[in-house]
């Protein structure tokens, strides 16, 4: 699979060269953007209740440089995009103090080169693979605050026991969620993505250590706006540290959003892993959303599970809210409020975790 893919790709950056021709051309137009996205929470894990000045992981802090250019009949581009964070919301536990003194992280994003062309687009460097995303297709005008990817706003809170200590040894929300989206992420990889048929676009990508992913995507306007996506993963994961250890998994994911032209939208996510170990079931995520989006206003209901994520039997679920507000173009202002819950088979379940958040997010 891997040599397959690099020669094709070898093959396919010689076409587009070809088509393009090896005339001069002038330098890339340089743009700068990003966001600035920071929010102010409060959580209650059932035992302490904690305040928080944190920077919003659903839609980090980032700042990025693009350029495209036109050599004949290929667009040439890159993008190289960072991420800054001193206090990110998916790190936060209930022991996090002030941290005026924490230390600032600077992390790559992308670091992508493509060529784009009639036949196709080509892209090499870091940057999403082909299923990553496919389970977070969304019109509903309040992800900035709530979408599937329920970890990035509470992932290390601990869920604990009536007692106050720690469930299952210190199990925290990203033992029991995941909304299963494309494995691989945003990695390095050689990605191609065909022309739009229809409506229709199809990718495939292949990462380091020989793994791979594909999508399916789909954009119309029916009675409104119509998004979905599938994708599918091979993860080739292995254990580094113990020779001959196979933890490969493969990982189906999938969403589908619909917004009327009066304003209702209604959103759901689908996810499953598949797992080569005995005894041990195959965990999947379910994620619903029901909205309303007018002018510049948006406001949702959702709801989430996973099950069998940690352990066999586990079922783990929140109902959230959200309200959004658009004021300027580049402002957005929301709140948002959600509750967690574990349901298990073997012991007691832990307390309900809740998290209430109001944020602002400004983008340049």
């Amino acid at each position: 699979m891997k040599r397959t893919w690099i020669n094709s790709a070898i093959i396919a950056m010689a076409a587009l060269l070809a088509i393009g021709g090896l005339t001069p051309a002038q330098a890339l137009d340089v743009k700068v953007s990003g966001q600035v996205n920071q929010m102010a929470m409060w959580a209650d894990d059932g035992d302490l209740d904690n305040f928080f000045i944190t920077d919003n992981s659903n839609s980090s802090t980032r700042f990025r440089l693009t350029g495209e250019e036109a050599m004949g009949a290929v667009k040439v581009g890159f993008q190289i995009e960072m991420e800054a964070l001193r206090s990110p919301s998916n790190g936060l536990t209930m022991a996090t103090e002030n941290d005026g003194a924490s230390t600032f992280n600077l992390n790559d994003r992308w670091l992508n080169v493509y060529f784009d062309t009639q036949f196709g687009k080509l892209e090499i460097g870091k940057g999403d693979s082909a299923a990553n995303t496919t389970a977070e297709v969304d019109l509903s005008g309040t992800n900035v605050i709530n979408y599937s990817d329920i970890n990035a706003t509470a992932g290390a809170f601990v869920w604990k026991n009536s007692d106050g200590t720690d469930f299952r040894g210190g199990d925290d929300v990203n033992n029991t969620r995941d909304n299963l989206d494309g494995a691989l992420s945003r990695t390095e990889r050689i990605r191609y993505n065909t022309p739009s048929f229809a409506g229709l676009t199809l990718a495939g990508s292949v990462a380091n250590g020989e793994a791979w992913d594909t999508s399916l995507s789909y954009a119309a306007e029916i009675y409104g706006k119509l998004a979905a996506a599938i994708g599918y993963t091979d993860t080739r994961k292995r254990d580094g540290a113990t020779a001959g250890v196979d933890l490969n998994y493969t990982q189906l994911s999938g969403s589908v959003s619909w917004l009327a032209p009066f304003g209702l939208n209604i959103t759901a996510a689908y996810g499953e892993r598949y797992l080569d170990i005995d005894n041990r079931e195959d965990p999947i995520n379910y994620y619903f959303k029901v909205g309303y989006k007018k002018a510049i206003h948006a406001v949702s209901v959702e709801y989430g599970l996973t099950e069998d994520l940690d352990t066999n039997g586990d079922k783990s679920s929140h109902y959230g809210v959200a309200y959004v507000i658009n004021p300027w173009k580049p402002v957005e202002l929301y709140a948002s409020y959600r509750i967690y819950s574990l349901d298990v088979d073997t012991v007691d379940d832990p307390e309900d975790i809740q998290q209430a958040m109001v944020g602002t997010r400004v983008k340049f």
